[in-house]
């Protein structure tokens, strides 16, 4: 995973419903590690999607699961992938919407997950 700045272009799929790489420009993000949570906009609508690099599945699993106690609120690994630069990948589900009450739940989730993954590994802070 290479590193990224706001204002980067970003390409994103859904190869599970045969949709191509499309060009987004980031417009928020965080990278701890291997967790990387970004907000993008193809110009006109934003999206985003909280991943962690090189993680098997069972790992991911059991992430989302203690995730959830520590912050708080559901969160899933989703079952859509999504291809990010052409690296396919599951991305971390949870709810949000536009509003004050919900803004920092995607900054909380990510530094959540980049925390447990370190214990999980035996390591003290994030990367």
């Amino acid at each position: 995973m290479r590193s990224r700045q706001v204002g980067d272009t970003i390409n994103i799929g859904w190869p599970d419903f045969g949709r191509p790489e499309q060009s987004f420009t980031i417009v928020d993000l965080d990278q701890l590690g291997q967790v990387f949570r970004v907000r993008v906009t193809d110009g006109e609508r934003q999206g985003g999607f909280l991943v962690i690099y090189d993680c098997p599945d069972v790992v991911l699993e059991q992430l989302a699961e203690q995730a959830t106690d520590a912050v708080g609120f559901k969160v899933i690994l989703s079952s859509l992938r999504c291809s990010v630069d052409g690296d396919v990948l599951r991305s971390f589900d949870y709810e949000w919407y536009p509003t004050p009450e919900y803004a920092e739940r995607p900054r909380r989730l990510a530094h959540a997950l980049a925390d447990l993954l370190a214990a999980m590994r035996g390591n003290r802070g994030r990367e």
